[in-house]
């Protein structure tokens, strides 16, 4: 990890560091704050002034997780940095939360409305990133929560900005690794999205996002059905010269 100087502190603070062996502030995400608090000089101000250095690094202490949560302070730090105004620290969010959501993870009910809420924010980046990571989430749906908000996800691949609709759209297909019936659910929103789409602006490349994402999801699954399913759309294409193109995805 990058080195990144200390704050500046008051003497008994920075005594209370040097004791611990603690010189720079990355070392500060593997102590908590209440084993910070007991050393001797360190007090609430330097401990305030900590936690601020830590989070415009887009850091933190070590959580010390309190029972029937399963998120830490790193998490829940990255989740804030979602809304940032700061690119660089809303990038590192995004990167973070998308690699520790590749596998299943308990927080995810914990992050779930915000998220949700996330996919109607001014920022189109924010809304980008809020359904890129509910793809990821359908991993960790065991309640099933998807089922009632999928619409409120595939409404964000008709976004206004098309590239946060394209980056929703490339994603989407994770829903489908919830289970049999979370695949059903993608295929038929892409389906949906694959008829109507033909009186928007971008047709044929969202009609080659959707077989992309079929594609995925079928390579995941190893479903037929979805296969047939993108085979039977891609006929309903009028063009040739897309149609051709549309075929290249299953070769």
């Amino acid at each position: 990890m990058k080195h990144i100087d200390l704050p500046k502190l008051a003497a008994p603070a920075q005594r209370a560091l040097q004791s611990a062996g603690i010189t720079n502030l990355a070392q500060l995400t593997k102590v908590s704050e209440e084993e910070l608090m007991q050393l001797h000089g360190m007090g609430k101000n330097a401990l305030n002034t900590l936690q601020e250095a830590l989070k415009a690094n887009g850091l933190s202490f070590r959580e010390v997780k309190k029972e029937g949560t399963s998120m830490d302070k790193t998490i829940r730090t990255h989740l804030d940095n979602i809304h940032s105004t700061d690119a660089q620290l809303q990038n590192k969010a995004y990167n973070f939360l998308m690699k520790e959501t590749e596998k299943p993870v308990g927080w995810a009910y914990e992050a779930w409305d915000e998220l949700i809420d996330g996919l109607m924010h001014k920022d189109n980046h924010v809304r980008a990133i809020c359904g890129q990571l509910l793809g990821n989430l359908g991993k960790s749906d065991p309640k099933g929560r998807m089922f009632k908000d999928f619409d409120k996800l595939l409404n964000v691949t008709r976004d206004e900005k098309f590239v946060t609709a394209r980056h929703v759209m490339q994603n989407i297909w994770k829903v489908g690794l919830g289970g049999k019936k979370a695949q059903q659910l993608v295929v038929d929103g892409l389906e949906k999205r694959f008829h109507e789409c033909v009186e928007e602006k971008n047709c044929t490349m969202i009609r080659y996002d959707i077989n992309v994402a079929l594609r995925n999801l079928y390579d995941a699954t190893t479903s037929n059905e979805i296969k047939e399913k993108a085979l039977k759309l891609i006929e309903l294409e009028e063009d040739g010269k897309y149609k051709k193109k549309y075929f290249t995805v299953w070769k």
